[in-house]
């Protein structure tokens, strides 16, 4: 198992702005049946982290296979 950062997370999707990321996550967003999953803070003030087989997990199960993506 292991983590990746915020900016990991957007050049794995090709996400441009960090905003996208965060509607994404929010529960009420309507592109995916789930909302992306939450990061993971170490400590107070630290980088926000994603476990990379959530991640992985996610991408498969909502992203990749999400047909509004596609037409």
């Amino acid at each position: 198992m292991g983590y990746i950062t915020s900016q990991q997370v957007r050049e794995r999707f090709k996400i441009k702005s960090p905003a996208t990321l965060w509607r994404w996550q929010q529960p009420s967003q309507k592109m995916f049946e789930l909302s992306f999953p939450p990061p993971i803070k170490i400590s107070v003030g630290s980088k926000s982290l994603w476990d990379e087989d959530q991640i992985k997990a996610w991408e498969i199960k909502y992203f990749r296979n999400n047909q509004s993506l596609t037409n």
